[in-house]
């Protein structure tokens, strides 16, 4: 009979439809010639009826993601599908068909009639379905009377769990790190082994954040020996892999013939990847040895759990950034903040005040955790300074509220802050050592607005005059962080690309969208940009 065969599918719809669906299940057909039409006709027609309902019904208007992952097993097929909307009642054991002449309610009756079982879980938000079908050459030899059991999904949304918690991580395919590779090459002098790596199990596959040894940083999940460490909290251990009937398969001769792993954990509780070494050939593992590697185990998830801070620590900075679009007839703005490491020195921000807008882009001189404390405490002084009646007013307060601060972290803030009359144009500004902001006008024509003022932090007895320019129907204002230059020769470049991208683009989104597909990837510093565009006039 046919190996089991398996696929998932991610799903917005809009534009994917049942369409979509049906060409997936094409494919997984075509890798299961054996299979009975029976079979593939049941699952099929229920699974589009599943389908179908959470496009209806999950999405109440507006766009809907989920994903259908379906296995062939020899014995049975599962379908599974998880999506976000909400549920009210699903009653499941309390659904009957409908009258004849009924137009709808046949949902549940008619997949419940399909297949086997179907089951509904909510967990962490989700919906997640299954559906169960013994496969007819199972019916014909074990079961004609169509009485396979239930097949419990917690393995499955377990799996799920465990995937979801990988991705929030954001670790995958991110370069190599000295703070892991430090505990790899100490393992592999301290057991004197061929290789050690810090290991994550992807969906199908195992991919290396760090290793030592003679092995590729990247291998089918199927042969991965981790793959099996991280179905148990228990370290595993393996003296002779060509000798064991369960491990066979995944050894490498002459490379990986010895293996011990222990588990590494999400932050919640989700085994995501295993702290292993390896040798060239088989050996004793002592239980002292085990719990050594245990240790070093530990000290590899408190780097993993650096990484998981950090990665929460990027998305709280991301909140801050503003979310929604300001209500101003007749001009739009948009902005991006790209950060060298997850978080940065970098932000911009916009909210209405008065008869227009308070705008901000500032870069605080540093990367990483410091220089992100500062940022969001220049933004939170500079909002609550909103009361006052002129620029000047706000970064003299915002100054005077961070000397200490600066001072003592050695850190100073360069700053863009200005307020914009919508309905005149006028932009009353305030630029603190920054230096990186330019009116591109209409006729294609760069003004740049030159700094007046040392950065915050530097000299408290600074005088903040403010200075006012007017933005002219069709003129868009850009203020960069300095990250932007490194994606350019030098500061004239740099503006003169951005001003003839201004000219070119639809939107000031448009603008923001092709500079952070250039910066990302490459971008050794912090890359904010903030465009504000005034229509032109009718």
């Amino acid at each position: 009979m046919t190996e089991m065969v398996a696929r998932t599918l991610r799903i917005t719809a809009p534009p994917d439809t049942v369409d979509t669906v049906h060409d997936a299940l094409a494919a997984v057909w075509s890798s299961v010639p054996d299979l009975h039409s029976n079979d593939r006709m049941s699952v099929e027609t229920a699974v589009i009826e599943l389908t179908s309902n959470v496009i209806q019904y999950a999405n109440r208007g507006g766009d809907v993601a989920f994903a259908l992952t379906v296995i062939v097993y020899p014995d049975r097929i599962e379908a599974t599908l998880s999506d976000g909307g909400a549920v009210s009642d699903v009653g499941l054991h309390s659904r009957g068909m409908p009258e004849p002449l009924a137009e709808s309610g046949r949902g549940i009756p008619m997949i419940q009639a399909l297949v086997d079982t179907v089951e509904h879980r909510r967990v962490d938000g989700f919906n997640h379905w299954t559906l169960v079908r013994a496969r007819e050459v199972v019916r014909d030899e074990l079961h004609p009377a169509r009485d396979m059991p239930s097949v419990s999904i917690s393995g499955v949304i377990d799996e799920m769990a465990r995937q979801r918690a990988l991705e929030e991580l954001s670790i995958l395919d991110t370069p190599p790190e000295e703070r892991f590779d430090r505990v790899t090459r100490l393992a592999r002098q301290l057991f004197g082994v061929s290789g050690a790596a810090i290991n994550f199990i992807d969906r199908d596959r195992h991919w290396s954040k760090s290793i030592v040894g003679e092995i590729p940083s990247e291998i089918p999940r199927e042969f991965s020996p981790c793959a099996r460490t991280i179905q148990s909290d228990q370290t595993l251990i393996v003296a002779n892999l060509l000798a064991s009937p369960d491990f066979r398969q995944i050894a490498v001769p002459g490379i990986v013939e010895f293996y011990a792993g222990h588990p590494l954990y999400a932050a919640g509780g989700e085994r995501i990847g295993s702290f292993c070494v390896f040798d060239s050939a088989p050996r004793h593992f002592t239980e002292k040895e085990a719990a050594m590697l245990r240790d070093l185990a530990s000290w590899a998830q408190q780097e993993l759990s650096v990484s998981q801070e950090l990665s929460r620590a990027a998305d709280v900075q991301q909140g801050l950034l503003p979310q929604q679009l300001l209500s101003m007839p007749g001009w739009d703005i948009a902005g991006m903040c790209l950060p060298a490491r997850a978080v940065g020195g970098d932000f911009y921000d916009w909210y209405p005040v008065g008869e227009g807008a308070a705008i901000t882009l500032a870069d605080t001189m540093g990367k990483g955790i410091g220089a992100a404390i500062i940022a969001a405490t220049v933004r939170a002084v500079l909002r609550s300074a909103a009361r006052f009646g002129d620029v000047a007013g706000a970064v003299d307060a915002a100054a005077a509220s961070l000397t200490g601060d600066l001072d003592s972290t050695g850190l100073f803030v360069t700053l863009f802050h200005g307020r914009l009359n919508m309905d005149s144009g006028e932009l009353m500004y305030v630029d603190a050592g920054h230096g990186l902001t330019f009116i591109a006008r209409a006729n294609g024509d760069i003004d740049r607005l030159k700094s007046t003022a040392p950065p915050l932090g530097i000299d408290i007895e600074t005088e903040w005059i403010p200075v006012g320019v007017e933005l002219a129907p069709g003129d868009s204002l850009v203020s960069v962080s300095d990250g932007v230059l490194d994606l350019y020769e030098g500061v004239s470049q740099a503006f003169e690309s951005l001003a003839s991208l201004v000219l070119l683009a639809t939107s000031a989104q448009e603008v923001v969208d092709a500079m952070k597909l250039r910066a990302r990837g490459v971008a050794p510093d912090d890359v904010t940009v903030l465009v504000v565009r005034r229509a032109t006039a009718d």
